[in-house]
């Protein structure tokens, strides 16, 4: 008796739904909440309306993933670069006709930080299916107006303009042949080597360095207002570590100091002590090795010796004068719209001293600001840099003297302007807007005869670095007591006197870290120190000049420094005033003066005692005075007397205690024999002394013990020596012995020996 019925049940039909976020370019003018890049939107809320019910669902904080492709192209290379977002929730909504009506962005996955409310909107219809799933569009409506799509829009006017077509990266920052590539969204092209954005996209670095640019930096530039960092060009640009192609907007003190003295660590800075022998580098490797310079060298039967070489002398590896790497003609005067950067640089270039800067054009959007353009707005500008820019006959001082807060300066290299306009340039640095600002110049390499007078130089008083090398200098004027000068390089000039200024001072002495006049034509020790001041000069080198005494004579001061290099000048005694006013110098190098004695109390005086590193090598001398004793240098830890003319050998230094390198090598009369051949009988007594260098002498039958405690012995080019090696043999076979010998020398008693039989 049962009855079936059919039993109709109504069930709504529901389908997944996920969004994709697209860029819609408008040319409406750019609003604060529709200036932001699609890559700022972290989160959305997005609303649509069902056609038919006319009910509206509301989805809150979806998550947004940025994703990258390609548009549509023919072949590979000509798809275009593009972007979108998606949303990473899937949604589970009812069947039917959608339209998106408004979204809600956020700059936060939390969406706490709104970007922009967009409503009454009329989006494209999408269906949602029974069991289906509905990818729909939303478009992000983005303003061609906006300021960081305007700075894109300028990038590739630059571009344009300095022939970038023919751009090909030289560099190693990018791969070799790079390029700016404008085949992508509009909002991408901001995403090219060397420009650096923020965090709204705008940009704040641009380093077109290496790239080969060519022509007149445009007006465009001036649209770049968020600018901190412009790089046209840079002192290592073809060689070193490229380390400015690193620059971007927000540097750390460190990353900014490292750019600023990357040339000074690189061509000028050197330790004094790493100019002595070669053999006193290893005095210097164990008692200080922050200053030592490891050299490479081998000895006569193969084996290598770390410590035969050179000297540690720096070579230039920066872009040499003349040598363009671009065809940067000129700049547009719109760039003094940049009121945010810090840092510009120019180099490699044959840009005129007179279009340098070129007015703005009539059809530029900037055209009407070129009257109210000032270089004194440029508050943040601190670091210049206009190097090897050959053809300049002056420098741009509008700019130079105009920016108020310019620190560091780098003129070097700029071989075409003249030593009485660099003079006059400087003169004017001093006498504008940053002049008492200044904390470094550099400006090697140039044509400069003369300093600027006294009234101009004692007003930079924060200057710290100054480099003047290579240049043709011959007149100099004082800075005085106040300018606190903390590195100072003179080297390559024609410098005769050093004169210092009615406070005695040819600038402060606070707080020197190297003080540098080689090469130069100095007849007289300066008298521009003071050696009873409490502070201490790191170094000063005064070699390769023509030095034969103290100016001044007995009432010279001294050099409170505890490193001097007097090396190859003409002195021809030891110079006893230093000790005599109580200079406190740890390491004296003395090399290649022609010296022939050192007197009797030469080495006395109040501070004598700190004397650690002594280079006597390449002189005349035939004896050592007879207190050259412990009392008098009681912390001697190295000399070297190599390349003199000792007939005998001296033993007054083995009673120092701390003796612990001992350099006698090549020992020359006067006609230029082999002078020395005796052995230094019981030296193996000395008490600290572990490397002894007696190589290139005539030595013959050594019998005397030879100590496992001197554990380098240089005995090379001996050709006559005959010695027993058997003491020291079991530490040479464990490789704790180093023996620098010839393998046709006789040498007995050692097996572990590879030797010529």
């Amino acid at each position: 008796g049962l009855t079936v019925h059919p039993l109709t049940i109504g069930v709504d039909e529901r389908g997944e739904l996920t969004f994709r976020l697209n860029k819609l370019f408008t040319q409406t003018r750019a609003t604060a909440q529709g200036s932001y890049p699609l890559k700022s939107v972290k989160a959305i809320n997005i609303t649509v309306r069902n056609e038919k019910t006319r009910k509206v669902l509301t989805f809150l904080k979806m998550r947004v993933n940025q994703k990258a492709g390609f548009g549509e192209g023919d072949t590979p290379a000509s798809k275009p670069e593009t972007s979108y977002a998606e949303c990473d929730t899937t949604l589970s909504v009812p069947g039917g006709d959608y339209k998106v009506i408004a979204y809600t962005t956020f700059s936060d996955k939390k969406a706490k930080n709104m970007l922009e409310a967009a409503i009454d909107l009329d989006g494209d219809t999408f269906t949602v299916k029974d069991n289906e799933k509905t990818e729909a569009v939303v478009n992000i409506r983005l303003s061609k107006t906006a300021p960081h799509i305007q700075d894109y829009l300028a990038l590739k006017e630059i571009w344009e303009a300095l022939d970038g077509p023919n751009w090909s990266y030289k560099g190693q920052a990018y791969a070799a042949g790079s390029n700016w590539n404008f085949n992508k969204d509009l909002d991408l092209w901001g995403q090219q080597p060397g420009v650096s954005l923020d965090g709204d996209g705008r940009v704040n670095a641009m380093n077109i360095s290496g790239f080969g640019i060519n022509g007149v930096l445009p007006d465009a530039i001036g649209q770049l207002t968020q600018m901190r960092v412009l790089t046209l060009g840079t002192h290592e640009e073809t060689q070193g570590g490229h380390l400015f192609d690193q620059t971007h907007a927000n540097m750390s003190v460190e990353e900014l100091n490292t750019l600023r003295f990357d040339y000074a660590k690189r061509f000028l800075e050197r330790s004094v002590r790493s100019t002595m022998s070669d053999i006193l580098q290893q005095d210097i490797q164990r008692e200080d090795p922050s200053t030592w310079k490891p050299t490479n060298g081998n000895n006569s039967n193969g084996s290598s010796n770390p410590f035969e070489g050179g000297n540690g002398a720096q070579t230039r590896a920066d872009v040499a004068a003349g040598f363009m790497t671009n065809n940067l003609t000129g700049i547009s005067r719109a760039i003094m719209r940049l009121t945010e950067l810090q840092q510009f640089y120019v180099a490699n270039s044959p840009i005129l001293k007179e279009s340098f800067f070129r007015d703005i054009e009539p059809e530029s959007p900037f055209y009407d600001e070129r009257n109210d353009l000032s270089w004194e707005k440029l508050v943040g500008l601190t670091d210049i840099e206009i190097y090897n820019c050959s053809k300049l006959t002056g420098l741009p001082m509008e700019m130079l003297s105009g920016v108020p807060s310019l620190q560091i300066l780098n003129i070097a290299n700029n071989i075409g302007i003249g030593g009485a306009q660099l003079k006059a340039d400087w003169e004017a640095l001093i006498d504008g807007k940053s002049g008492p600002m200044v904390q470094g110049i550099y400006m090697g390499y140039n044509n400069l005869e003369e300093f600027p007078d006294h009234n101009h130089l004692k007003r930079m008083v924060k200057l710290g670095l100054l480099d003047l090398t290579h240049n043709k200098i011959r007149t100099l004027h004082p800075f005085g007591k106040e300018v606190g000068i903390t590195k100072f390089f003179l080297d390559h000039n024609q410098v005769e006197t050093i004169p210092v200024a009615d406070d005695g001072y040819f600038f402060g002495l606070a707080d020197v870290e190297s003080f540098t006049c080689s090469y130069n034509r100095l007849k007289l020790i300066p008298d521009c120190f003071n050696a009873k001041l409490k502070y201490t000069v790191g170094s000063v080198d005064f070699s390769h000049n023509e030095i034969t005494g103290f100016e001044n004579g007995d009432k010279h001061k001294g050099i409170n420094t505890g490193n001097l290099n007097l090396s190859y000048n003409k002195l021809e005694t030891f110079p006893a005033q230093l000790f005599k006013t109580g200079s406190p110098i740890g390491s004296l190098n003395l090399q290649g003066n022609g010296m022939r004695s050192i007197p009797e109390g030469s080495l006395k005086g109040p501070k004598a005692s700190l004397m650690v590193s002594l280079d006597l090598s390449f002189n005349r001398l035939k004896e050592l005075p007879e207190d050259f004793l412990p009392e008098t240098m009681p912390y001697l830890y190295g000399l070297d007397l190599s390349y003199n003319a000792f007939a005998h050998f001296p033993y007054l230094p083995l009673n120092i205690t701390r003796l612990t390198v001992l350099g006698m090598r090549h020992q020359r009369d006067d006609d230029g024999n082999r002078c020395l051949r005796e052995w230094p009988k019981g030296i193996y007594q000395c008490p600290s002394l572990t490397a002894l260098y007696l190589g290139s002498n005539d030595l013959r039958n050594v019998d005397d013990t030879i100590s496992w405690l001197i554990r380098i012995l240089e005995i090379k080019d001996n050709p006559n020596i005959t010695i027993d090696m058997s003491g020291p043999c079991s530490y040479i076979a464990a490789g704790y012995y180093m023996l620098v010998y010839d393998k046709t020398q006789d040498i007995r008693g050692c097996p572990s020996l590879p030797l010529d039989k």
